[in-house]
């Protein structure tokens, strides 16, 4: 028997438009989204410059194996839309007639087509998130509005979106780089043992700081239950640790890992060298200040450097966190 599943996830990702805008970051988010949600464990179907008809067979398709599957996520990068307070996702070959109903029905696809069936499974675990207020769209003067509508989320649903309702996200203008959004999402989705929604306030943090302030992105939630993306015990956070740092043993590992499991920089490095010192061969100081002091000398060797009372690399603020001694002096 196979493994069982983390969830079902429905990625689609619009970046080669017919006739409008293209966003160039969007065929990579969708990538870069499908593999890290399959690193996550799940299940991905994933679809890039999706026509309507594809866009619509796609969604059916999700839904076809949602059964299957207590938790669901659909993950949206492209253009959006909302018209009369209803989002849509606007496929590549959307062409715009100035006959709403018309222009809705051939053009667009309803973003409900996927709530509707999260709403009716209260009981799944039910993810949605939308990095699609973009504000490029050719027609969006023929609506007066910008950025997505806001949405409530039904019971058993949280709801993303990379900005506020009503305001535009921003992409990037490489197809090498991701959305602002999108970057903060895949750096934080994978954090351990940390609730979906706190996972969203730290993306939420970064990218305000990123953007000055231009983007605060905005969540509905009315979960049952707690869910993460990702558990792990502590000795399995200690070797994932370990085994990083033995491959890539430089600066910018460390401040990955103090990222991911939300630890100081001195602390990754601390459990780096209790664990090498538990391997065959390993050798371990147990005098406390005698490894502080190690530590820290391994800390000062990899280019980080104490300025003006605070820890950076490159110029770049990090989170050290105390060494166990006045490390000044050393310095």
């Amino acid at each position: 028997m196979g493994k069982v599943k983390k969830g079902l996830a429905l990625v689609l990702a619009n970046a080669l438009y017919q006739t409008q805008p293209v966003l160039l970051s969007c065929n990579k988010d969708g990538l870069d989204m499908k593999a890290k949600l399959e690193q996550l464990d799940f299940d991905v179907l994933h679809y890039a410059n999706t026509t309507r008809v594809a866009t619509l067979e796609a969604i059916a398709e999700f839904i076809k194996l949602a059964d299957l599957y207590s938790v669901l996520l659909v993950y949206y990068a492209g253009h959006g839309v909302q018209i009369d307070g209803k989002n849509y996702i606007v496929p590549i070959d959307c062409i715009y007639k100035p006959i709403k109903d018309v222009f809705i029905s051939s053009s667009l696809v309803d973003v409900s087509t996927i709530t509707n069936y999260m709403s009716m499974h209260e009981e799944k675990t039910n993810i949605l998130i939308m990095d699609a207020c973009r504000n490029s769209l050719s027609f969006l003067r023929s609506f007066g509005s910008t950025g997505l509508a806001e949405m409530t989320a039904g019971n058993g649903m949280i709801i993303a979106f990379a900005t506020s309702p009503n305001t535009s996200a921003l992409g990037s203008e490489s197809p090498d780089g991701n959305g602002c959004y999108t970057k903060r999402l895949l750096e934080h989705i994978d954090h351990p043992n940390m609730k979906v929604e706190d996972m969203f306030k730290l993306v939420r943090k970064d990218v305000i700081k990123d953007t000055a302030g231009q983007q605060v992105p905005w969540e509905n939630t009315s979960l049952n239950g707690n869910f993460y993306f990702c558990t792990m015990a502590q000795d399995e956070i200690n070797e994932v640790i370990y085994q990083s740092i033995r491959n890539y043993h430089c600066a910018e590992m460390l401040i990955n890992l103090s990222k991911r499991f939300g630890y100081t920089v001195s602390d990754v490095m601390r459990i780096y060298e209790r664990q090498k010192s538990e391997k065959v061969g390993g050798i371990r100081i147990v005098d406390e200040k005698e490894f502080e002091s190690y530590i820290l000398k391994q800390i000062l060797d990899l280019g980080f450097e104490f300025i003006n009372y605070r820890w950076v690399y490159r110029k770049t603020p990090v989170l050290m966190g105390d060494f166990q001694h006045d490390y000044t002096k050393a310095l």
